[in-house]
């Protein structure tokens, strides 16, 4: 038997004598310590400011229950912890004071400590807990999510036990409405639990050794829903906080929010990577994709710093920072990492449309594949002064002409479009498809039905003038309004950030309007500082 072990023996057998002569003392009344202010028959103190500790209790309901000043001498325990066993008819205490040296009012260790929330008392933490009489040792149990979390969120629980006999085992369960376990009893001390439902929830990490012995703590969480808050949550990143990552390969950092519930629920993402001497990985802007790949080419820590914000004028934001090492050859994890589904299109079950001033059409986009993991849209209206679209794809016609109403998913940024014509009550419009600068006025009446192509592409006999009002036709000198509409807003950020990319190529308008750091192209940080703009955070000059 080793000599650590010979001395867990000899306090495991302490504790039980003192638990036997207690028991012995108090007959059959034993009230069990909890944290809820039920003491039991026993109270500690652990310090190391003096060896002859003093306690004076009271009971402001019963004086009888109350020691006599200046209190009563402690008993050591081992480990700078003191006990004293309190008679058996005391329950519920308002108050001690913890003293050396024979007590006195010059002997003071605390002042009156009232809020008892444990039966151990740490001198220098100035912290009450619950003194562990177990050969298991648990020193702590938490999750790396706080509380109040949300629905979905991967939380990963961690216990840090010790002691025992041979070698320790964990289980990690789940008490709502109904007890399920997250892990059953294996050498590994954390688990990952995925709540699926509101509620408190009280998770309880269970250690057992190689004879059978036991202990256990919980802790309790709040779930709520994403769906309702306003705010951005992160619900957890991939690869896993503190995960080993291969130097010289190729890492993606995928991050899961949701929230963000307040105008378009656009999200967008900012995903930091410093490398181990803390020199910045990449170029960081706010972007809508949850995704970023980068190579660690240095041995050592890695820190990642993932903010998520929602579209709001205040720009609430959530930060949270997650730490990966990277090695020569990473240890592999035993659970495969789940990929997001990507979003590959979208399509509208409407293409064309046609309203009176008034009316209203809802249209339906349908994201593929089915089970992409982030079907959420945007939608826009190229002439709000003709037709409207709200958020969940209702049209309504404002005035005579033609709107293009474009659908854009979240992920991956691909749109479908359906175009809208608003007629007055009895007058027809003449769609004009040109997108070339007009530079006469047709002021002819044809007398015969047109059956020939026109480059006007004229469907009716043409009895009117064409207004044509296209952005080329009446150039914007708004800076940062790229789509020409007059305003500057999230469409056009969109908008840079794919002709940033290279998705689309801006005309030279496109380009003079959306270069808004006058460097001579569009980057991403021209469409940070439109995205900015729209909120009313910074004015563009």
């Amino acid at each position: 038997m080793s000599k650590n072990r010979g001395k867990t023996a000899v306090k495991a057998l302490s504790v039980l004598l003192i638990v036997m002569m207690l028991f012995a003392v108090c007959g059959n009344v034993f009230i069990s310590a909890s944290a809820a202010g039920t003491y039991g028959t026993t109270i500690y103190l652990k310090t190391t400011a003096t060896k002859t500790p003093y306690i004076h209790y009271w009971d402001d309901n019963n004086k009888e229950h109350s020691s006599a000043w200046p209190g009563v001498a402690m008993t050591e325990l081992g480990d700078n912890v003191y006990f004293l066993d309190l008679p058996c008819d005391v329950g519920e205490l308002t108050g001690v004071i913890f003293l050396k040296d024979g007590g006195g009012d010059g002997s003071k260790l605390t002042d009156d400590l009232n809020n008892i929330t444990g039966n151990m008392y740490d001198l220098e933490a100035k912290s009450w807990s619950m003194f562990d009489t177990s050969a298991i040792k648990i020193k702590s149990f938490s999750g790396d999510l706080d509380s109040p979390a949300y629905v979905n969120a991967n939380i990963t629980l961690t216990v840090v036990a010790e002691g025992g006999d041979g070698n320790l085992q964990y289980k990690f369960s789940a008490s709502g409405t109904s007890t399920t376990v997250i892990q059953d009893f294996s050498a590994k001390n954390t688990a990952v639990w995925t709540p699926t439902a509101e509620g408190t929830y009280t998770i309880k990490a269970e250690v057992k050794d190689g004879a059978g012995e036991t202990n256990s703590r919980e802790i309790t969480y709040e779930i709520k829903d994403p769906a309702k808050v306003e705010q951005p949550v992160f619900l957890g990143a991939s690869p896993a906080n503190n995960a080993q990552i291969k130097k010289g390969g190729s890492t993606t950092v995928v991050v899961d929010g949701a929230g963000g519930n307040v105008n378009n629920k656009i999200l967008f993402y900012k995903t930091e990577v410093l490398d181990p001497d803390g020199n910045a990985v990449n170029t960081v802007y706010y972007q809508t994709g949850n995704r970023m790949t980068f190579t660690p080419d240095k041995l050592g820590t890695y820190t990642v710093n993932m903010s998520i914000q929602n579209n709001t004028v205040k720009n609430e934001t959530v930060t949270v920072t997650y730490t990966y090492s990277s090695v020569d050859n990473p240890v592999e994890s035993d659970t495969d990492t789940v990929e997001p589904v990507a979003v590959k299109g979208v399509t509208l079950d409407k293409t064309t449309a046609s309203l009176k001033i008034g009316e209203t059409v809802k249209l339906n986009a349908t994201v593929s594949p089915s089970d992409a993991d982030d079907k959420s849209v945007t939608w826009s209206s190229s002439k709000e002064g003709v037709a409207k679209v709200a958020n969940d794809g209702t049209v309504t016609a404002v005035a005579e002409g033609e709107a293009t109403i474009t659908v854009k998913t979240n992920d991956g940024g691909f749109t479908a479009d359906c175009v809208v014509t608003v007629k007055g009550d009895d007058t027809e419009v003449v769609t004009d498809s040109d997108t070339a600068t007009d530079t006469t006025t047709d002021t002819t009446t044809d007398t015969t039905t047109d059956t020939t192509t026109d480059s006007e592409t004229d469907t009716a006999t043409d009895i009117t003038t064409d207004t044509d009002t296209d952005s080329e036709t009446q150039p914007s000198d708004l800076l940062g309004d790229v789509d020409g509409n007059g305003k500057v807003e999230l469409k056009d950020a969109y908008m840079l950030q794919s002709m940033a990319i290279g998705k689309t190529t801006p005309t030279a308008l496109q380009l003079k309007l959306g270069d808004t750091n006058h460097d001579g192209q569009i980057t991403l940080k021209d469409a940070s500082m439109v995205q900015q703009a729209s909120v009313g955070l910074i004015t563009l000059s």
